[in-house]
């Protein structure tokens, strides 16, 4: 895939993802697939992506900063929502959340074969534990 195929392929997987329509990212990942240097199923990463979902239902992947290298995706996201359900190990409190993730990624065959990804945990756990309170 070239640099402008990535972009696109990217671009679609979060507007699915965004959308909820998990049917589609599942075509989108390997079998076996690396999720932060552990293997997984595609199941796993579709079971993670569901539960994030059912945690905070109006949760938004909002790409900030994207940028591809031969086979290889990293992405800056601004991330939203409001919990309803337990979220990163913290209780939802009725706050809306407004944070920081960093991924990446490997893409083998037009799909993902590694998954890795860095969110910013404790500004979740302040922005919770602030209305809380």
């Amino acid at each position: 895939m070239s640099n402008p195929d990535l972009t696109q392929f990217y671009t679609c997987y979060i507007a699915a993802i965004n959308a909820r329509d998990f049917d589609f990212v599942a075509g989108l990942i390997h079998d076996d697939v690396l999720m932060n240097g552990a293997p997984h199923k595609r199941a796993d990463v579709l079971a993670s992506l569901r539960g994030i979902a059912e945690a905070v239902p109006d949760y938004r992947w909002n790409v900030q900063d994207l940028f591809v290298v031969d086979d290889r995706i990293a992405a800056r996201l601004q991330n939203t929502g409001t919990p309803t359900k337990a979220f990163m190990g913290n209780p939802a409190t009725g706050a809306s959340l407004n944070f920081m993730e960093f991924a990446s990624y490997k893409i083998r065959d037009g799909r993902f074969a590694e998954m890795w990804f860095l969110m910013d945990g404790i500004a979740v756990a302040d922005q919770l534990r602030a209305r809380g309170s």
